[in-house]
């Protein structure tokens, strides 16, 4: 219906139907104070659409000037602004600098509106550039960035250039984005003179996003154009910035045609102070065809002494280049801890005889993660799938090991001596619907009758990371090979069944599992989750890989899920059991210790596998290190397993022996990051006493300060079996508790302790579970 309004004291009409009087009749009505009628007038105007008659008599008023307000009210102006731009006919379009209204989103607005059809005038344009180089606003900022996406890329150099030197845009949510909308086409376009704006941009994300544009486009001449651009750099940053996106772009490319210059450009890079510089021009040297980066790069993975994260680098580049003189080092690597994992899968890129013996001969010593790694390499081909299945045969490797989705790589290898030796040693599973619903319903059967032993929740993780967690995320932990879990129907048994025994029954189109086979006789399968002209990226149960189009021999969907049948069959009952229960659980619990995973209880790298604030723990040379300048309330990092009977050794230092930490065992985390348990003492005055944080305080009084080192590493050891705790500090006995009201079961944890500064160092730890002494 209409809108009334009563204005008492006014010479104006009380009521006044605005959409009877004709336009010229409301710009008289716009020089009333009523704030009402101001703003319903000008949206009728702006309804009416364009008026030249209008625009004039408004303008002539002073009301509105070259399509900004000199009203006060921001709300005010841009309605006022909006009423002119409906109004207003092309030519009385314009913006004048020296004129700009005080209000940001008005500015905000005149470009938007100026620029709406993508043809502004040349004084527009020169504005534009004035107000990219000097306003102060960013919403400013980010309307000339959306502007400049409708203009042809000819017109948009000089405001681009302007914006990107905004070094204070670099940690906006969405300025440096929009700057690269805008510039993506012009890169593509103009490579040089692209590369010349990135290297002088002061939004640090410009630089990388057009080296590697730049680098996608593949042609002689934008290579050459990358060259030239690293010839004209002498800063350490910028080059290293650039070289890791050119490496970045072409990794999927194993060969790539050598720039002209590229000999002397490089012989400058390799005198760069910076290794990391160094490091990436040598990988860049071997996709260029240059063999002599292959000698440098064995020298820097063999150097225990180099930093790892440059090791890495180059056996990354040597698996690119497919250097088969790289197996023994790789060979050698597998009893390095830090460089394991990666080795152990690199391995699976040469067929070399003697890689099975080296892996069987670790395999007993390998961390879980490691233990995948190693199995998916010697199920990769014929040869080492063979000697796999004989060391299972001969107990130097448990069956149970032998997990579905690994049982399934094996058969996809499609060799009949591979398939009768998985029927011995590991067992087949059904296959027809008639036997999967039967499956279901005798497991679902046995599932709701009352066990022998009651679930247990903490197994079930385990178990889940044993079998699930490489492909599943659960409550924040896990991969993303296949759908996440945590929010799915899990809690319903029928669901949960059903996907476990026929997965295959329906697969989404971004969980097709394929078979790729590659010239050189390996067997992979995974997910492709992308795909261009030179290279197809695989997701495997284990890694992610880039293979290039030329080394891949066949490929093709398979018929079954990436989840595997029989994922269930090596499990024990009460496994099964505790797998459900956690599965159907409504929050993350602690990971039972077992002797396998008991082995990643610190990986000597990063805090996998432990929670706590990034800012007050962190990783420093095979070192957890807890630093603060003081704390409000204590703060713990906690460990993910959750251990009963056990012996923990670790070396730890208290830093100037000031500040106080502590070993919290047989412990459970309470909310707001609090943890409730046994703790060990360590700090002057408390080394070697048992305290109950978050409990019944101190229950072992006397100090075993007497044997500490201040200042310097010590051995710290706990042993916890059944009611009966003990420590000592550099093998002297400290605590003796015999406590049967005691929790028997819980996390180990590492504490700052409310107050002053305190700097904590643990080290060289040992966990041996069920320990007798």
């Amino acid at each position: 219906g209409r809108i009334f309004k009563l204005s008492y004291g006014d010479a104006k009409p009380a009521k006044v139907d605005l959409q009877k009087l004709s336009s010229g009749a409301l710009t008289l009505l716009l020089n009333n104070t009523n704030e009402w009628y101001t703003n319903h007038i000008l949206r009728i105007l702006r309804e009416r659409g364009t008026n030249r008659e209008v625009t004039e008599q408004l303008m002539a008023k002073g009301l509105l000037r070259a399509g900004l307000t000199r009203r006060p009210t921001p709300l005010s102006d841009l309605r006022d602004l909006w009423a002119f731009h409906a109004t207003a006919e092309a030519d009385h379009v314009a913006l004048e600098p020296t004129a700009l209204e005080p209000d940001p989103h008005v500015r905000a607005w005149t470009i938007r509106l100026v620029s709406e059809e993508g043809k502004p005038g040349r004084d527009a344009l020169d504005t534009f550039a004035e107000l990219a180089e000097s306003d102060p606003s960013p919403v400013v900022r980010l309307a000339l960035a959306s502007a400049l996406q409708r203009l042809p890329l000819d017109k948009r150099w000089p405001i681009l250039e302007a914006l990107v030197a905004h070094s204070e845009d670099s940690d906006d949510h969405n300025l440096p984005l929009m700057y690269w909308y805008a510039f993506e086409p012009m890169a593509a376009a103009e490579p040089a003179r692209a590369l010349k704006v990135a290297q002088s941009a002061k939004v640090p994300k410009i630089l990388p996003f057009t080296v590697r544009r730049v680098a996608a486009i593949g042609t002689p001449e934008a290579l050459a154009s990358l060259v030239d651009a690293l010839d004209d750099v002498d800063r350490s940053d910028v080059r290293r910035t650039m070289l890791a996106g050119i490496n970045e772009a072409l990794k999927g490319r194993p060969r790539v045609d050598r720039p002209a210059k590229w000999t002397g450009v490089f012989a400058e890079l390799l005198k760069d102070a910076d290794p990391e510089v160094r490091t990436q021009a040598t990988a860049l040297a071997l996709t260029f065809g240059d063999a002599s980066a292959l000698a440098a790069f064995r020298g820097v993975l063999l150097d225990a002494k180099s930093d790892l994260g440059l090791r890495r680098e180059a056996l990354a580049a040597l698996l690119k280049a497919r250097d088969a003189e790289t197996v023994p080092a790789l060979q050698a690597l597998v009893a390095e801890p830090a460089l394991r994992g990666q080795a152990l899968r690199a391995l699976a890129s040469f067929d070399d005889p003697k890689t099975p013996e080296v892996i069987l001969k670790a395999y007993s010593g390998l961390a879980p993660a490691e233990r995948r790694d190693a199995l998916n390499t010697l199920a990769a081909r014929v040869g080492s799938a063979k000697a796999l299945l004989s060391a299972v045969e001969g107990k130097r490797i448990p069956s149970a090991d032998l997990s579905a989705d690994l049982i399934r790589q094996l058969k996809n290898l499609k060799d009949a001596t591979i398939d009768a030796e998985i029927g011995r040693v590991w067992g087949t599973a059904r296959e027809t619907p008639k036997d999967r619903a039967r499956l279901i319903a005798d497991t679902k059967a046995k599932l709701l009758t009352k066990p022998a032993q009651v679930p247990d929740v903490n197994l079930g993780r385990s178990v889940f990371a044993k079998t699930c967690q490489q492909c599943h995320v659960l409550f924040g932990t896990g991969g993303n090979v296949g759908p996440e879990l945590t929010g799915s129907n899990r809690a319903d048994l029928d669901y949960l069944l059903s996907n476990v025994f026929d997965p295959s029954a329906l697969i989404g189109k971004d969980y097709l599992a394929h078979v790729v086979a590659t010239k050189d006789g390996r067997v992979l399968t995974g997910i492709i989750r992308s795909e261009d002209k030179d290279a197809i990226t695989l997701v495997t149960a284990n890694e992610t890989l880039t293979l290039p189009k030329p080394e891949v021999e066949d490929r093709k969907p398979s018929e079954t899920s990436m989840m595997p049948d029989g994922l269930w069959t090596p499990l024990s009952d009460h496994e099964v059991r505790s797998l459900v229960a956690y599965l159907a659980s409504p929050g993350q619990v602690p990971m039972l210790a077992t002797l396998e995973n008991v082995k990643a209880f610190f990986n000597g790298r990063d805090l996998a596998g432990w929670d706590g604030d990034p800012k007050l723990w962190k990783v420093e040379n095979g070192e957890i290190v807890g630093k603060t300048t003081g704390l409000a309330r204590n703060e713990f990092l906690r460990s993910d397993l959750s251990l009963a009977d056990f012996r923990l050794t670790v070396q730890v230092k208290l830093v100037k022996n000031e500040g106080n930490s502590g070993i919290q065992f047989r412990s459970e985390s309470l909310p707001h990051g609090e943890v409730k348990g046994y703790q060990a003492d360590i700090g002057v005055g408390w080394w070697g006493k048992v305290y109950e944080e978050n409990g019944r305080a101190l229950l072992w009084k006397e100090s075993g300060e007497a044997f500490v080192k201040p200042g310097e590493w010590n051995t710290y050891e706990i042993v916890a079996i059944g009611p009966k705790i003990r420590t000592f500090i550099n093998g002297k006995p400290c605590a003796v508790l015999d406590d049967p009201a005691g929790a028997k079961r819980g996390i180990i944890a590492f504490q700052l302790h409310s107050g002053g500064a305190t700097e904590v160092r643990y080290k060289d730890f040992k966990v041996e579970l069920d320990p007798t002494r």
